[in-house]
């Protein structure tokens, strides 16, 4: 496949969608666009009378790009490399992208923080009260020197309009000191600062077959029982009624899936039966 079909403004919609963001259809239709829901990475969802297209697989979306149009390079490797001075060297760039040993320096390394009731937690060894106005969110960048105290749950969203409408979950987390987190740009720094801490941690992310295995490669596999996949109480009403072609799309793919945590069989037996997979929007109350 030709790399030139590949843009920069196509490459940023691309990290836009891996950071939870829905991109009008009119902006990314085309060739690629038909390619990545080929493979099931990415997907339509109706909005009215509008259509938009959503991240369904953020692993296999960089592994594909990666393979087809970035040269082996990370995403963001590439987009910066294209936004290079005049006076750099791309060739030297792209010399040292190839190398196996170059570490690339993330310009935003952390994740996101929310809530909705302050937390006291601990920065740096000295205490702080997380305690965002509505319609702002943190941003954690030094998570090494993060402290939360160890009753506090951590519930890792994936989408990034559910993480902007906290609030309009609370009902889901009745009873439940929780702190919301959200991978935004994907990286493995929520995780790592997982694997720091003692938390409860929950995954709250589409029912489906390719949120299912997010969470198993991406955080059962580093935390183990600790972890857990959020299964919501109305769970069968919902795949019932959910998105057939988000199934579809996502079959062939996970069809063989190997469910290592024993909690979720239930669930992917659902999935199967019903052959329906649900977005966790639905679970935005307006």
């Amino acid at each position: 496949m030709s790399g030139s079909l590949f843009t920069l403004a196509m490459a940023r919609l691309v990290l836009k969608m891996l950071g939870g963001e829905l991109i009008p259809y009119t902006k990314f239709d085309g060739l690629i666009a038909n390619r990545l829901m080929d493979e099931g990475i990415i997907t339509i969802v109706p909005r009215g009378s509008k259509r938009s297209f959503r991240m369904i697989d953020p692993e296999g979306c960089r592994i594909y790009i990666s393979q087809n149009y970035t040269s082996g390079m990370e995403l963001e490797d590439w987009i910066e490399m294209k936004n290079c001075p005049d006076e750099v060297s791309r060739s030297e760039q792209v010399a040292k992208a190839g190398d196996s040993k170059l570490r690339y320096t993330r310009t935003f390394k952390g994740f996101l923080l929310n809530c909705y009731t302050p937390i006291e937690a601990t920065f740096h060894g000295e205490p702080c009260v997380l305690s965002p106005l509505q319609g702002t969110s943190i941003f954690m960048q030094d998570y090494e020197y993060f402290r939360i105290p160890e009753d506090v749950v951590v519930v890792g969203i994936e989408n990034g309009e559910n993480f902007q409408h906290i609030r309009a979950q609370k009902y889901l987390f009745e009873g439940m000191k929780v702190l919301f987190v959200s991978r935004y740009p994907q990286s493995k720094d929520l995780c790592n600062w997982l694997k720091i801490i003692p938390n409860r941690y929950i995954h709250f992310g589409d029912i489906d077959l390719a949120g299912i295995s997010i969470f198993l490669n991406e955080f059962y596999v580093k935390l183990g029982n600790r972890a857990e996949f959020f299964i919501p109480a109305d769970v069968k009403k919902r795949l019932k009624d959910g998105n057939r072609q988000l199934y579809d799309n996502q079959y062939l793919r996970y069809r063989a899936m190997l469910v290592s945590d024993e909690r979720l069989r239930p669930l992917v037996a659902m999935i199967h039966k019903y052959r329906r997979g649900y977005e966790q929007e639905g679970y935005i109350k307006e």
